[in-house]
Parts: C-alpha cells; structure tokens; sequence
C-alpha cells in the first residue's frame, strides 16, 4: 500500500477491479480526505463557529444535494481551490430554527475526494458486472455513445432509448427530477421521445397519499405545537434529526412521543409509549383505531362534515351522486397545478338532515355524514362515511391485537391519545416498503378525517420534508414528450415483452443516472438479469456505484460543490441555489455538458439554446409570474443572496385540504387509477381505506416453515442511501454492514455476537457481521440500507427483495421478503 501515494491516480492502469482499488487505497484516501478537510478538528470547529473565512479562504453558499429529503444550505469554504470545511449557513433571524446540518453534511468535502470517484470516461473490458474497466478519452466515449443512441433511434424509435434515474441529487440543470425535469435530460428525452424509467421506491406515498388523496403535511417545524407525536416507520432521532429538534422541543413543552417500529431505536428510547409492531400490519392497526374511536364517542363529527368527504353519497359503482346524474352540464374549473390543466366542476350531491332531502353541498344546511338515503330518481345510497364505515366493520381492537402482535389494551391506549390531539404523525419510509402499503395512507386519512387531526396547528397526517416548493416553469425542460414514462422496477417485463401496454419498446441503449439502483431498489437480482439483456449501458455518476459497475461505458459527473444549479425543492423557506465553489475535479462533465455533447453529435444541439449559458437556461426555469412578482431571477441567486421563497408567507406551513376532493380532506379514492397503465385490473377496493397481508412477509405465511424471519431495514445517520458508501470517516465509525438479530433468535441458531452471519432465501443472500441485541422484534431481522457488493463478506442484501410491486402504485417493496440466517463457516473476512 505504501506505493499508493495518491488515491485519485489509483486507476490509471487498465484491468483494477473496484474491490482491488479500494482496499488499496481506502486509508491513503481517508488521510488524503482529512488533509483536504482541513483535519477533523476544523470540522468539528466550523459547527461552532461557522464558516467564517480567513485569510487566503473564499465561501460560496451550496447545499447538501443527497436526497435525504432535508437539502440543508451550507457554507462551503475553499482555500487553495480545495473545499476544506463546511458549516450550516445563516438564515435570517425569524428563521434561524431552519438552520441545520448533520454529520452526513459536515463529511461533504471528504466526498468531494472519496476514494471510489469516478475521474475519466472507462469502457468495461470483461464481462459486464466483473469490475474490469480501461480508460478512455471524452471524444471516445461521446463518440461510441452517440453511435449507439443515433441508430438505435433510427431503426427501433425514440422508446428504444430509455432513461433510468432514482433520487441521487436534483437540480433544473443537471440530476433527473420524475425522471425528465432537467434541462439535461428532459430536453433530449422529450425531443426524441425516449423512455422514462423512473423509481419505485417511496411510491406507496407519493403516489397513493400526496397525487391521488392529495394530501401532505405541515412543515417539521410544527411538531413543536402538538400535544401528541406519532413516529411510525423511522427513527427521526437518528435518521431525520431535522424533525427531531422540533420533536424535543414539543416534548419539553408536554407532548408525549408514539413509536410504532418493531425496530427499538433511538426515537423508541426517548418515547413515553412503544408499540413493536409486526412488520407489514400497520393498516390492520389504523383500521381497528378507526372503530375503537367511532365507537367510543371520539369522533370529530363537525370535522367529518365540514372538512372531508364524508357526506358525500356514493352511487352502486362506487363514484360520488353529481349534479351531472341529473342533467346539469359540468363547467370548467381552475387549472390543475399537476397536471396543468383545467379541472371539471361537477358538484356532488349530499343529503341536508335539516331539509330532510338531497341537495348540493353547498347549498345544505347541515350534510348527513352516516346513513342510507333514498334519492329523487329512486337510487338509494349512503355517505361516503357510511360506506367505509361498512366495510371496515370486522377490525376490532382484539383482531388487529393479533394481526399487529400487539396487546389490545396498548391499541386502545394509543387510538385515545391519538383522538385527543392536536396530534402529528410524523410517517417515514418503513412504513411504505410492503407491497399492501399504500392502502396505509387511506387508512391514516380515515383516523385523520374522524378525529379532525389535520390542517391546523400540531396536527399533521404527515412529516412534510418539502412543504415549500419553489415556482419553475416546467415547460423549459420539454421539447415534446416522452415516448414511455413507467417505473425502472418494470425493466424485467419491458425487456421480455418488448412493449409497454401498446407501445412498442426495445430497448437498445439504457442511460443510468441520479441514483443507484441496482443497489437501492428491491428485487435486484432480477434487475440486473434484466440489464444484461440491454444491448449498451451507460452510467453516468459521480463515484464507482453498484450501478456502474453493470455498464458498457461510465462518465464521471461532478459533486455538487463542483457545479452551479438551483433546485426547485424547497424544504426550507429559502431557494436552493448551488454556487460552484471549485472546479470539477479530473475529467468529469455536468450531465449537461455530456447532453449537449451528444446532442451535436447528433445533429440536435439546438435543443439546448444553440450555446445558451447555464445562468441563461435557468432564467429560463425561473421564468414565472411568481418569481417576476417577487423579483427573483438567475442574477440575484447567483450573488449568493439567501432569497425567500414566495410561495411562503408565514413562520409555519399548516397544510389545508384544498388540493383535494372540493377543498376537503379524502379517504376515499372516486376513480382510482394505477400510477403505471398496462392494462391491469383495478380493484374495487383500491378506493377505500383497507387492508391486506403482505405479499411474502406476513405471519400466517406457510413460507416461513423454510424462513421464519421477516427483513427490513434502517437508515441511520451516517448513509443517504448508498451515497457516503466509502466516505473515510463515516467508514471509520461504520465500517462494515452489520445485520440485527434478537436474542432469543440468535441463541436458537447458535449465534453470538459478532460473530459472521449469512442470511438467505431462495432468491439470494449476504455475509455480514451479526449484533445481537434485544433491540428488534422476536422473528424480524434488520439488514443495512446502503452499503455496496464489494462491502459485504459476500452476496448483497438487496439479493433478497423481491422485484414484486403492488401494480396499483408501483412501489418497491424492500421489507416484504422472508428470510433465514445461519452462522456463516466460511471464516473471518
């Protein structure tokens, strides 16, 4: 190792593989990364006493891009064109709580030089997955890129050309928002008519609660003010320590905190109740809560009538009564922010207790929100409320007791908190990685609507990570539109059917970007077979990811202090603009800088502005009425300004529900629609608040006689996802996936602690170093989120998922798999 001087020259010879290079230069590089950091001690320093430069230092205002959902402004400070150090930047006083950043964000310079960057254009020389790669030069790899997308488009079509991104990074310039709203890819996407892959995971939520019910929650900020606090699905102590200030702040003031995880965390430590429940069941929970609370008197009944959707009657094929079933033509309605465009006035139909009759909602005295009525043209219906009220009837405390693992008396103490309010769920990612888990979100709507915990202060039906989003104009990303837009986790299907629905696509070229999924989505194993079989792969990145290492060609991007962008998300009140701070590192490009290329290379440079400036294209996205109004454009961000957000008025976002069904809050779905169309059936219950097992990991399973235990999975403080995968000092602190066992379940396998581990089932498995702990729930196991193959003794957790999606929301389903775990013979690594 001694001949490894410098860790960015570890490459240059032909045939390294990955596993090779980075345990080669893996402590040259943590040194080198400390040199470059200014020390740990700096770090430590800047925390204290911000990023104050001295002499012969320059800061430039940029921002943690990994998409943990916080995107926390910060400081970045460059000496000798080097970043060395980082602090949270300043906000102005009345918004100094949002002032914030966390040890993930404090090891950004030590990413800037982690040791896997990628620094050149390299080909694969082996086959595809070995790691065997040799460097080539840009005109080469533009060269070879281009000659493969120019014929793919001219003898298979535009879909023959797919995109594949997750959630890496975003920006209007460079990453890949919803899979096309970049300047970068959006252009060329929606120019060619290229296909869309975009992810899967998290899409239990944002397809089911924040498009189709609409909803989201107040900003984090406004934990402060609830008098209960539910945590369920993640462990905000650890992995959102952005909320969890605001947690320990309302807790100080009297709240008391719920954790709902059959992980015990660090949040489950500090909580005055913890219910371990049974992976995969929390809807079954909801459901029960929902009677218990109905039954006992703790119904918010002017809330149900005045607020939701719960007067409005519903016809025998499950749509609202409208003013249309009677012969009045619908109008048009405002623009849909979504979708742009215009919304249908049709006004639904209630039935007036204080009339005695039906009548339009607005103009009914007093709504019905229960009962079954008899309506002037002879059709008899009930309210909304009615209905769901109806066909959640069997879930009593003592069924969801056994279903949740839970003692009833714990349920029943939780749904009286939970009623009495002001109450805000808080709703992380474990709660949406089952494949029955979108149902969640209309069963927390439902206890949501009835106990009125929503839309005022410190009620929330959701954490909101981004409730303040800044106003683009989305039109500057389109030249067109895709040819295909589905999810990645489809890839599988496209590429043995060779359409999607209708529309014919054979994918001949596969450009990977803005996230690394074939490590971070579930089923793998059967994505990568499905890789295989596209003719040429592209991934373009900022380090070697699992992802990477299945291409035919990788292009190293920049790290975001190596960029300028904005970023139309605003999880603060503040816009996030990134001032590049130095320059890119090696050889690498923006991703629009490699568009563009390849764009003249075919013939179609125009599409970026025929040599507009990246300031001129994102004047461009700013280019709306509301940024006109507040005097917002390109040169006032560039100067480095903190400039507010004008779509946030106040000093705390408190949703209201007037994104949903006539202002008022839904738990009932009219028209459902699955988010990716391929002809499937669609499921009468899909409109109502209900439950269903797990796809493989339920109890009742006959499976688990071969594999009694049930995965998941935790983010902790020290990953985004598989970004920070080889930062030194996070490594040093984590340096090697570790999987969590009960005790009880470990003595029965004859496992001890620390001692190597396999995990299995019969799609994959992985070694790694087990803890042993009572900290987890008897039969559940906890595999780690966001290490890489090379960083596991052998085989990779995500080997064990499943590439089974609920086809309504497309959602990955990380946790919904069975497992078995033995000690590992192989010997220490």
């Amino acid at each position: 190792m001694s001949e490894v001087k410098d860790p960015t020259k570890a490459l240059e010879s032909t045939g390294i593989t990955r596993r090779g290079f980075l345990k080669t230069t893996g402590a040259a590089a943590l040194g080198a990364g400390a040199v470059a950091m200014g020390g740990l001690a700096p770090m430590a320093k800047a925390e204290a006493t911000d990023a104050a430069a001295t002499e012969g230092e320059t800061v430039f205002h940029s921002a943690c891009r990994g998409n943990c959902g916080s995107k926390c402004h910060m400081d970045v400070v460059v000496r000798e064109g080097k970043v060395v150090r980082v602090a949270a930047a300043q906000y102005p006083e009345e918004d100094a709580r949002w002032r914030r950043l966390c040890v993930k964000g404090y090891t950004q310079p030590q990413r800037v030089y982690d040791p896997d960057r990628l620094k050149y254009p390299m080909r694969r020389t082996g086959e595809r997955g070995e790691g065997q790669w040799e460097r080539i030069s840009w005109d080469e790899a533009i060269e070879e890129i281009a000659g493969k997308i120019g014929p793919a488009i001219k003898d298979h079509g535009g879909t023959s050309v797919g995109v594949w991104s997750s959630y890496g990074s975003y920006g209007v310039l460079n990453g890949a928002q919803a899979g096309y709203m970049s300047m970068a890819y959006g252009r060329f996407i929606t120019s060619v008519g290229a296909t869309v892959l975009g992810a899967g995971a998290d899409y239990a939520q944002i397809y089911e609660q924040m498009l189709l019910l609409g909803q989201s929650g107040n900003s984090f900020d406004d934990a402060a003010n609830a008098k209960c606090i539910v945590s369920w699905g993640g462990n905000p102590a650890e992995a959102y320590v952005h909320g969890w200030q605001f947690v320990c702040q309302a807790r100080e003031n009297g709240a008391k905190l719920i954790t709902i995880d059959p992980q015990f965390t660090a949040s489950a430590a500090h909580s005055d109740m913890y219910l371990p429940i049974r992976p995969g069941t929390d809807g079954a929970l909801m459901l029960a809560m929902a009677n218990y609370i109905r039954e006992n008197g703790l119904t918010d009944d002017d809330f149900l009538r005045e607020k939701t959707v719960a007067p409005f009657l519903v016809k025998d094929d499950g749509t609202y009564v409208r003013m249309s079933n009677y012969g009045v033509e619908p109008t048009q309605g405002p623009t849909n922010p979504m979708t742009g465009m215009p919304t249908v006035v049709d006004p639904v139909v209630v039935w007036d207790e204080e009339t005695g009759a039906q009548s339009v909602l607005a103009n009914a005295s007093k709504p019905a929100i229960l009962g079954e009525y008899t309506l002037s043209d002879g059709r008899v219906c009930k309210t909304c409320y009615q209905v769901v009220l109806d066909s959640i009837s069997d879930y009593t405390i003592e069924k969801a007791a056994e279903i949740c693992d839970l003692p009833a008396e714990d349920i029943e103490k939780f749904a009286r908190m939970y009623a009495e309010g002001p109450t805000y769920v808080m709703t992380f990612q474990g709660f949406g990685h089952h494949v029955n888990s979108h149902h969640n979100f209309k069963n927390l709507a439902l206890i949501t609507a009835m106990t009125g915990n929503f839309g005022k202060p410190g009620a929330s039906i959701c954490g909101n990570t981004s409730p303040f989003n800044s106003s683009t104009n989305s039109r500057a990303y389109m030249y067109g539109k895709p040819g295909i837009s589905t999810t990645g986790m489809y890839l599988p299907k496209i590429m043995e059917e060779k359409k999607w629905g209708k529309t014919p696509c054979d994918l001949q070229v596969l450009w990977c970007c803005n996230g690394n999924m074939l490590s971070c989505e579930s089923g793998r194993k059967d994505l990568i077979e499905a890789v295989k079989k596209v003719p040429f792969v592209v991934c373009a990145d900022v380090n070697m990811t699992d992802t990477a290492q299945w291409a035919d060609i990788v292009l190293p991007i920049p790290h975001v202090f190596e960029t300028e962008d904005f970023d139309g998300g605003c999880p603060t009140p503040y816009l996030m603009y990134h001032q590049k701070a130095i320059d890119p590192l090696y050889e690498c490009k923006t991703d629009l800088e490699i568009m563009r290329l390849i764009a003249e290379k075919l013939g179609m440079g125009k599409i970026y502005g025929d040599g507009m400036s990246e300031g001129e294209l994102i004047d461009q996205v700013l280019n709306t009425e509301v940024n006109k109004k507040a005097g917002i454009d390109y040169e006032r961000l560039s100067s480095g300004e903190m400039v507010r957000t004008p779509l946030y008025a106040g000093t705390t976002v408190v949703t209201p529900a007037a994104s949903t069904e006539a202002g008022r809050l839904k738990f009932y779905i009219e028209k459902p629609a699955p988010r990716n169309n391929f002809g499937q059936e669609v499921h009468d219950y899909e409109r109502l608040p209900y439950y269903e097992h797990a796809n493989e990991a339920y109890w009742e399973n006959p499976l688990r006689d071969k594999y009694p235990l049930m995965g998941c999975s935790q983010h902790n403080k020290y990953h985004v996802h598989s970004q920070c995968a080889y930062t030194p000092v996070l490594r040093e602190i984590e340096p090697e996936p570790t999987l969590k066992i009960n005790a009880s379940d470990a003595s029965d396998r004859g496992i001890a602690q620390g001692d190597y581990v396999r995990v299995y089932n019969d799609r994959g498995y992985a070694v790694l170093k087990a803890v042993v702990t009572e900290g987890i729930k008897p039969g559940v196991v906890s595999i780690p989120h966001g290490f890489q193959a090379d960083q596991f003794v052998e085989g990779h957790t995500q080997d064990l998922t499943n590439i089974v999606m609920n086809d309504f929301c497309s959602n990955s389903s990380f946790y919904d798999f069975l497992c078995e775990v033995e000690k590992y013979e192989g010997g220490e690594r």
